[in-house]
């Protein structure tokens, strides 16, 4: 079917049509069929109804144990009781309740079934249904809910008066409404579920280019022929030309970086033998020397962006000590700051290990650090704080120079970015670190932002996923 509009159109009709068809015969035979059969659906209700009331107040009673104690789990279940008018236990894993309290004849044996087969077990009698739930704390300790309720009794058949003839009680008027809103429903759930699906693999596919992952695609076009095909089919001609576009970007950096690699060499070695020769010229040949390390510099990290681009996807799983390797970094920079009446001062150095590469995450975190150094005022510091939480680990460094415009906070960590007042080339640096910094930080799950202080100076925040 080639439009989604008349997919819809008529996959509505269908459902329509088939829950009232099927309401009525479903109607018609309840009204004659065996009495028996009534009886099943209602206590079959009766068994999901515990069901779901053992899931979710299991769940709630383990959470409230993690919580408030025994104490608090043993009053929730009173309650519970009060409210549904059953009998709830919750059983330790040697078969022990938080309450006390004697379990009623065949819990033992169903609690060890349910622990044994991982599933819900049930345990019908003439008087009650007895239903054992496994459950799982965020600790992963074992649990077993038990509960229990009266069971349905049902009379023989209605008796009419006359002649005292058996017949089948009246259906309830509820019934023919129930099948017909299950049937809409399972109807309109296998719709939604059709229509959806595609369009859960197409958000699967940005989020993988949004990670950088512009291999991607997605795979509906041999099994739809409707507008979702079609969008797919653009997504995926957009993605390829994204794709080809990036990785022309990178053959290029590649390129100019390697071909400029050996006039460079070259131009060293001719460096060399003029000194040996004359003297005169040594100003100028100092200077060139000077200008011929700053190109190699930024082919270097020219070489290493292209790389933490590339390499979005593999990341070396390492253990990586942040405290011990950010002392490393400090007391190398804080060595040449000296010179220039600058130091780092550390506020906070929590114990940190997080996942990845040593190696990146030194270079992010010397970048940002150096960067800190260049700008701040002289006879002033570099401040640096490590501070872990449940989930992640902050690193700030804040320097106390002229701050960035509110305008360019974002643009300070694309390549080649300076502000206004730093782009001569007396400035230093060649405008990639931070863009080194940021790549590093993001392939390893972690955010990097820039905001200004009121009093002045710049802080750069890092936030790193703990191990």
């Amino acid at each position: 079917m080639r439009s989604l509009f008349c997919k819809l159109f008529l996959s509505f009709i269908f459902i329509a049509l088939s829950t009232s068809f099927i309401t009525a015969m479903i109607s018609y035979w309840a009204q004659i069929g065996p009495y028996a059969e009534l009886k099943k659906r209602i206590e079959y209700h009766q068994n999901q109804t515990l069901d779901n009331l053992l899931s979710v107040s299991g769940l709630g009673a383990v959470k409230i144990l993690e919580n408030g104690g025994e104490k608090e789990v043993i009053n929730y279940l009173q309650e519970l009781e009060k409210t549904n008018n059953g009998r709830f236990f919750l059983l330790k894993d040697d078969r022990s309740t938080f309450s006390g309290s004697t379990l009623p004849p065949g819990a033992d044996d169903l609690a060890d079934a349910a622990r044994k087969s991982h599933d819900i077990q049930y345990n019908r009698s003439e008087t009650e249904v007895m239903v054992a739930l496994p459950l799982l704390s965020t600790t992963g300790q074992p649990f077993i809910i038990v509960g229990t309720t009266t069971r349905i009794h049902w009379p023989p058949a209605f008796i009419h008066k006359k002649g005292g003839k058996k017949w089948p009680g009246p259906i309830p008027l509820g019934l023919p409404l129930i099948v017909m809103l299950l049937i809409a429903a399972a109807g309109c759930f296998f719709l939604a579920r059709s229509l959806t699906a595609p369009i859960r693999d197409l958000r699967r596919a940005t989020q993988q280019i949004t990670k950088g992952d512009f291999s991607a695609r997605v795979d509906l076009l041999s099994r739809r022929k409707d507008e979702i095909a079609d969008l797919s089919h653009d997504f995926n001609t957009m993605a390829e030309r994204t794709q080809s576009l990036l990785q022309s970007q990178k053959r290029l950096l590649r390129d100019i970086s390697h071909e400029l690699r050996s006039p460079l060499t070259r131009l060293n070695l001719a460096l060399e033998m003029a000194r040996q020769r004359t003297n005169k010229t040594e100003p100028y040949l100092d200077r060139i020397e000077k200008e011929s390390n700053r190109l190699n510099e930024l082919i270097n990290q020219l070489l290493i962006l292209t790389r933490l681009e590339s390499d979005v996807n593999s990341v070396p799983e390492e253990s990586v000590h942040l405290e011990k390797l950010i002392r490393n970094i400090v007391q190398d920079a804080d060595f040449e700051a000296a010179g220039r009446k600058r130091r780092i001062q550390i506020q906070n150095m929590d114990d940190v290990i997080v996942s990845g590469s040593t190696e990146m995450l030194s270079r992010a975190l010397e970048n940002v650090i150096r960067n800190g150094l260049h700008y701040t005022e002289e006879d002033s510091s570099v401040d640096l704080s490590i501070t872990k939480d449940k989930n992640r680990v902050l690193i700030i460094v804040r320097d106390h120079g002229p701050g960035v415009p509110e305008e360019d906070l974002d643009q300070i960590f694309k390549p080649f970015f300076r502000v206004a007042e730093s782009r001569d080339r007396d400035s230093g640096g060649t405008g990639i670190g931070l863009a080194i910094a940021r790549q590093a930080i993001v392939i390893h799950g972690g955010t990097i932002q820039a905001k200004n202080v009121e009093t002045g100076g710049l802080i750069v925040q890092i936030q790193l996923p703990l191990l």
